[in-house]
Parts: C-alpha cells; structure tokens; sequence
C-alpha cells in the first residue's frame, strides 16, 4: 500500500473531517525541498478526500519571524539594517512590494502549474489581528508550567527571568529582553540600551517563540496533520515540545504527521534557502515537466532522502517517468508505483492515456528544429508519434518549453549543439576523406529511419574494419563541428537526406 493511503486510512480512523498543514518561513527562494514538504501534505488531502473523508490544504507563510542574517543572495548594504526585522515589513530584494511576497508569489504560481490549491494562511495577518490572543494569553498565563515542559523536554536550561514573548523593540526588530511588567494585552521590557518598551500582545507586537508559535497554530487552525522535515523530529525538538504544549497547556489533541527527508543537489549538498544552494519551485518548472516534479515526491517513502541530478540525471527521471506511464497504461505497473503516478498527475488522479513523447528525442530536435510544426513533423517520420489530440500537444508544448529552460540553465556542454549552416573547416586526412566516400556511399542507399541508419554505421564497420566511432565522428564533425552529438540514427532520421548527402560531398 502506498505510504499516502496508510497515512490517509490511520487519519479516518480518528474522524473523517480534517486540515492538513504546511509553510515555510519565505527567508529566500521557496525551492524543490520545500516543495516536498506540501507535496507530501497535498498527497495525503487528495487520499483522504478519495476515500471518502473531507480534508483540506492550509499552507502557512511563517512572515512573522525575523530576517535572520544577511544571505548570501542579499545586498549586504541595503539589508544589514534589516536583519531582525519581521519579513513582512522588510522592502523586496527588486521591485515594490515587501520582502516575504517576493519569494512567496512565484512559489504560489508554481504550486497552481503543480496542482496544489492551498489555502493560504498569513502569518504575519494572524498576530496582527488578534488571531494568536487567547492562545498568547492562555500560555502566558501558565508560564510556569510552559517553562517547565521546555525545559524538562528540550534538555535546555531557561533563563529565571524568561518569558514567553519575542520582544519587538522601538526599532521594529524582534529581540531579547528583560521583563519589566505584563497586563494583558501589554508587556513592558527593558531592551539592551536600558530602555522601557511596551508591546501589544494582542495587535501582534512582536511574536510567540517557535516551540509556542507551531502548536498554537495547530490550535487555532484545527491542524489534525502535519507533514515537517526531520530537524523539528529530533529527540527533544520542536515536535516533542509542541506535543506537550497542545496537550498540556492549550488542551488540544495532537496532530498526525510525517517526517520526511531532505533532498539533497547532487554533488553540492542539502537544498536551503537562506545558503544559497537551492533550485526554487519556479526554476524547476521550468526545465521538468510538473507531473514529474510530483512523481520525484510520490515515488519514494517521505523518510528517504532523494539525490536530484539537475543535469543528465533529469533526463533519466523523465526517462524512467515515461517508462512506468506505459507500464499503467498496460497494467503492467506494480501497485505503489501505479498508485505514485496517479497522485502525480496535476489534476487529480485521473490518468489519461497519452501518446508517449521521447523526451531524450525531443532534446535532440528542440535544438536542430525551428519550431513545433517541424519537431511533430520530424517525431511522425521517425514513427515516434500519431497525430496528436489537444491533451498531447499541450503536454508536447509543455515540454518543448522545459526542454528549453534546461538547455539554457542546467543541461552538460555535452548534450548542446548546433547544425552549422555551413560547412565546418576541418583538417581531415586521407583515411578520414576515404571514410567520408564510404559514408556518402551508404547514405544514399539506407532507408531513411532511425534503426537503418544506426545499423548502417555497423555494417560499414564490417565492410572496412574500421570502428563504428570513427564514422560517427566524421558525421558529427561536419554536421555540427564537434565530436560528439545526440543520438545519431535518430538525429539524421529527422534532417532531410539530401542536406546530409551534400555535406559529406563538401569534403
């Protein structure tokens, strides 16, 4: 049974009604290990809600915490005087607007391409309005009791004179301080230069610790699941408090969530926003189709970190995405992978078959076709595809446009090229123009398709003891004047005959 449906049937058993929740504290760009974490929670709603239940998606931008430092993608002039402020009240890194919706928007356009349509909680709004006021109250007045859960829990030692408020000081940074007096909604404190400040509690003046914010969320949005990353998971971590706290303090249940893992940049490391090493959501979109992103999410256990190749390895996700999309079509796919496809489709878990489009092929004609008329074209000669009903040609479009964005940003040196308009100027030799008859000889004659063509490669290699490569060599050299090329009866299958003939009598 996929790990979504044993999630779902456990949250049935307790009620059939239930929100999911998800967020992110928007300190950069919102990138493909975020996109995990409401992916996962999407999962789970979409079960639930096939299974007869009633689930929503709240996803919450955590827009009240502070800038924490200046980031490596920051200006450190401009956002020095900003670290400590709330997200919410700091200017965008270009343009208008503040600095929470700048990372925010395009990652909420990505989850719409992605098929997620959560409802979307402002944090920031929450405080402000008076959301968190009895939550705020009721904790601080069981402080004592609060202190004692922390600390017996955590391991960690309080100061005597905590108190459980992150201060906003005069210059509307959120900061440490010494208590001075606290009636509701005002707390008084004296902050590092000696001076008495007073917040508002209930206008949002400053904000809940993090192990005080989380579960008074899941208070007063009615959270019965959430899914989180394994550093809130730890022995003595966030989760563990915020058990305590709901139960003990604001006397709700706890609950049901997943831990799932990180996704790691091959060859770099874990994706964080606030180091820099990260492909947002949006960048993804643009060079993997969104089906795909989603079948990355839905395909291993959540607690199994995923290695992402941004390179060839994308090829081969797709690659392996295509091939299982044939198994269900054939009812061939085992049953978690067929049911880790259907929560990978966009609009639900319908599938629709599709005609399939070689997406390696397609790599190869985005770069040598002028433009799609030409590459269905060229995919109907080769035996690739029929003619295509609307759902295909926009998946086609789709993936064209992607296929560029990869090309342009993240695609090995080893996969571009570009057929010279005119023929290289090469240094060949006589055993090299000796090749180039051979070739020239066998072109003319070779049915036109990809197989025939490969194959003909092989039988000149018979014909004349000479290696295979050395002829595919020769025809990437004039063709595209490097050594190396796309997959080469394929790739001649889609130029006209005639244009290849003319090339090789040009040396």
């Amino acid at each position: 049974m996929h790990w979504a449906d044993v999630v779902a049937e456990k949250l049935l058993e307790s009620g059939k009604e239930h929100v999911i929740s998800s967020g992110i504290t928007p300190s950069g760009p919102i990138h493909l290990g975020s996109l995990r974490e409401i992916l996962t929670a999407d999962a789970i709603v979409r079960t639930v809600n096939k299974k007869g239940g009633k689930a929503k998606l709240v996803y919450i931008a955590d827009n009240a915490d502070p800038l924490r430092k200046v980031y490596p993608f920051l200006d450190e002039m401009k956002y020095q005087e900003f670290v400590g402020r709330p997200l919410a009240e700091i200017p965008a890194p270009e343009g208008d607007g503040s600095y929470d919706d700048y990372f925010l928007k395009p990652f909420f356009k990505s989850l719409k391409e992605v098929g997620v349509f959560p409802e979307v909680v402002n944090n920031y709004k929450f405080y402000n309005d008076g959301k968190f006021k009895n939550c705020i109250r009721t904790i601080i007045d069981n402080r004592e009791k609060v202190s004692d859960i922390l600390e017996s829990v955590s391991g960690r030692q309080l100061p005597k004179t905590w108190f459980p408020w992150t201060f906003k000081n005069n210059d509307g940074k959120l900061c440490d301080g010494k208590l001075i007096k606290y009636e509701w909604p005002y707390v008084y404190f004296e902050n590092s230069e000696g001076e008495e400040v007073v917040n508002n509690l209930e206008k949002g003046e400053g904000k809940l610790p993090w192990r005080l914010d989380w579960p008074s969320k899941w208070k007063i949005l009615g959270v019965t699941f959430e899914a989180f990353g394994k550093d809130h998971a730890t022995k003595g971590g966030s989760y563990d408090t915020g058990k305590r706290i709901i139960e003990d303090v604001l006397e709700e249940k706890v609950p049901h969530h997943i831990v799932y893992e990180w996704i790691n940049l091959k060859g770099k490391g874990v994706m964080h926003s606030s180091t820099g090493l990260a492909i947002s959501a949006e960048e993804m979109l643009r060079m993997a189709p969104p089906e795909v992103i989603r079948w990355l999410i839905m395909q291993p256990q959540p607690n199994r970190h995923i290695d992402f190749d941004p390179g060839l390895g994308l090829l081969n996700t797709v690659d392996k995405y295509d091939r299982i999309e044939q198994e269900y079509n054939a009812k061939e796919a085992e049953e978690n992978t067929a049911r880790a496809l259907e929560l990978s489709q966009v609009k639900g878990s319908a599938m629709v078959k599709l005609q399939a489009l070689p997406y390696r092929h397609l790599v190869t004609l985005v770069q040598s076709k002028n433009d799609t008329r030409d590459i269905i074209k060229a995919l109907k000669r080769t035996g690739d595809i029929n003619e295509l009903n609307d759902e295909e040609k926009n998946r086609l479009d789709k993936r064209i446009e992607c296929i560029k964005g990869w090309l342009k940003n993240h695609a090995p040196e080893s996969v571009k090229f570009e057929i010279q308009a005119k023929p290289p100027t090469l240094n060949f030799n006589d055993k090299d123009i000796e090749r180039i008859t051979n070739l020239k000889e066998k072109i003319t004659s070779v049915e036109w398709n990809p197989e025939a063509i490969h194959d003909a490669f092989y039988e000149l290699q018979e014909s004349y003891n000479m290696p295979a490569k050395e002829y595919f060599r020769i025809m990437y050299l004039i063709l595209l004047g490097k050594e190396k090329g796309p997959r080469l009866g394929f790739f001649l299958a889609t130029i006209n005959r005639d244009f290849v003939v003319k090339r090789l009598e040009s040396y």
